[in-house]
């Protein structure tokens, strides 16, 4: 099971995902902000990065740009998530994954613990 690091300002999908993730005995730590996202990753290590694009303080793109370009964190895995087929941008900007709102629990599940084994 992983540690796994929600960026998303949306509470209660942050509620539903880290109830999600701890069914399935994996470790959640969440934030809403886009300034926590890169301070929280230098602190938790987390194994996997759960990122909406749209955050309160802008476009999480920055932090994913800001990770992807630190030799330190650039092999964590970063699943972008958000409600706009936005994927080839997230994928250009360093995204490993992109998944689009809504989806299901069990692709959402899926795809992170498949990047979680390929990290």
């Amino acid at each position: 099971m992983g540690k796994i690091l929600l960026a998303d300002d949306d509470k209660i999908m942050i509620g539903l995902l880290t109830t999600l993730l701890e069914l399935e005995g994996d470790e959640s730590t969440a934030v809403t902000r886009l300034e926590e996202i890169v301070p929280a990753v230098q602190r938790e290590r987390p194994d996997i990065i759960l990122m909406d694009v749209h955050l309160v303080g802008g476009s999480a793109l920055e932090a994913l740009q800001t990770l992807k370009n630190d030799p330190e964190l650039q092999r964590i895995p970063v699943l972008m998530t958000s409600g706009m087929d936005v994927e080839e941008q997230c994928r250009r900007m360093g995204a490993d994954d992109f998944i689009m709102k809504p989806f299901r629990p069990s692709e959402l599940l899926q795809r992170l613990h498949a990047a979680m084994e390929n990290k």
